[in-house]
């Protein structure tokens, strides 16, 4: 079945303020550390700064995901965020301290009006039970993943050319970018589902209760997720500035080398979106090859899945410290290696986790939760500024066996709560259900010992 043409609209709406909001992140650790940036503190404090950032920006959805569902409205919520976040980048362009913090708030009140609204949109596209909904975060991921893919890029050639500042005014014009399609393209959108109630799944009280205890332990166990994958933009490029040999192969284009001849740094920051536009098609083929043989892991496991495998790539970065006794240089391919396993670890839990919230949540309180997906995040993204503090103090290998720890935590969590877990999930409609009536479709599979009831 085709998607309808609002995902499309939305893709690039979301590319768009991705890339602005990751032009901003390559550069933001590099700066604030730069010994250039004539800001002691910030150089001091970097890591508790990036923490506390990441934990304004995905926390804020939760407060405004609520007054958008009881006044705001999706619309208004997205027009007012993107200006928010234009404001933000436009202020990061100058030096002095307090425009840089009153930018890192602008990005902070923006995102927690944007990012929730714009997710749930995507939702509101379909009908309940609809068997397309994870297919199109997917889809909707890969564009978030495309802006991520080019940001770094662009930032490290405007950075090295032209200077930090002038590389955050680019984000600005990614933001306006975003604004102007979403305004242009907004009739294919649905900002209001209530005239499709009378199809909507009848869901009893302790039933719903079960659902939304089910998002809370779900919650805790992403935001341990978050609390490693925030790395990315905090511990693993001061890795790789530091402790990767940055010696570009003969084939690498010039234009694309620093100062000094290596591969720019903020590069880093195009690894994962580049894994996870290559690894997306292949994941979507691959659950629904499982899918049409009953042996699909549930969306439960497939979280588990995540965790296990975040264990393993923070493992082979401890390797990676051991290798280069903790302070030398080492090969690219630890790096590389763990951004492939994260990667897909992010594939197994993030797109699949923001289409479960909107098949969990009731429906009157959809941005709601889907702000306390955020919040969530928002607890992983200030403990992972808050354990990178420790970044000078540990050995390297130390720091990642830490972390792969917490992971192992999350996943036995999980395991400890399966069974609850899976018998919150909903049932999956094997057709449109007509007025009063739904057929519902439970696939079993002995071989993976997983009962599957999921949409």
């Amino acid at each position: 079945m085709r998607h309808p043409g609002g995902l499309y609209t939305l893709f690039l709406v979301e590319m768009w303020e991705r890339f602005s909001f990751y032009v901003m992140n390559a550069l933001f650790i590099y700066y604030m550390t730069s010994p250039d940036n004539g800001h002691p503190f910030l150089q001091r404090y970097a890591s508790i700064i990036y923490g506390l950032y990441l934990g304004a920006v995905y926390f804020m959805p939760f407060p405004f995901g609520i007054w958008t569902d009881l006044q705001l409205g999706y619309r208004w919520a997205i027009i007012l965020g993107a200006l928010l976040m234009g404001l933000g980048h436009v202020l990061l362009a100058f030096d002095p301290l307090p425009f840089f913090f009153s930018g890192l708030v602008c990005l902070a009140l923006g995102n927690g009006l944007f990012k929730p609204n714009i997710s749930t949109l995507v939702g509101n596209l379909y009908p309940p039970n609809d068997p397309r909904l994870d297919n199109a975060y997917t889809i909707f991921y890969m564009g978030i993943n495309l802006g991520a893919f080019l940001a770094p890029i662009v930032a490290g050639i405007v950075r090295v050319h032209y200077g930090f500042h002038w590389a955050f005014g680019v984000a600005g014009i990614g933001m306006a970018i975003s604004l102007l399609l979403f305004l242009s393209l907004q009739h294919t959108l649905v900002f209001d589902r209530r005239d499709k109630i009378e199809v909507a799944e009848v869901v009893p009280p302790q039933l719903q209760w079960n659902r939304h205890t089910a998002l809370l332990i779900i919650f805790v166990i992403v935001a341990l997720f978050w609390l490693g994958f925030k790395q990315n933009g905090n511990t693993l490029k001061l890795w790789f500035k530091d402790h990767t040999d940055r010696t570009a192969p003969w084939w690498w284009p010039s234009f694309l080398l620093d100062k000094q001849g290596q591969i720019t740094t903020e590069y880093v920051s195009s690894i994962n979106p580049f894994f996870v536009l290559l690894f997306s098609p292949l994941l979507v083929l691959c659950w629904t090859n499982l899918r049409r043989v009953g042996l699909e892991p549930s969306t439960p496991a497939k979280i588990g899945l995540a965790m296990l495998l975040t264990a393993g790539a923070f493992f082979l970065m401890a390797l990676g410290g051991l290798a280069g006794g903790n302070t030398g240089l080492v090969s690219p391919g630890y790096l590389l290696g763990a951004f492939a396993i994260i990667t897909t670890a992010e594939l197994c839990l993030s797109p699949i986790g923001l289409s479960l919230v909107s098949k969990l949540a009731a429906r009157e309180q959809r941005s709601m939760w889907m702000g306390g997906w955020f919040a969530a995040t928002a607890l992983g993204g200030y403990g992972s500024g808050l354990i990178g503090s420790y970044w000078k103090i540990w050995d390297k290998s130390s720091f990642f066996f830490v972390l792969a720890g917490t992971s192992l935590f999350a996943f036995l969590l999980l395991l400890l709560s399966y069974r609850y877990l899976l018998a919150a999930m909903p049932t999956r409609a094997t057709s449109q259900p007509s007025l009063g009536q739904t057929t519902i479709l439970a696939e079993n599979s002995s071989a993976t010992a997983l009962t599957k009831v999921q949409t």
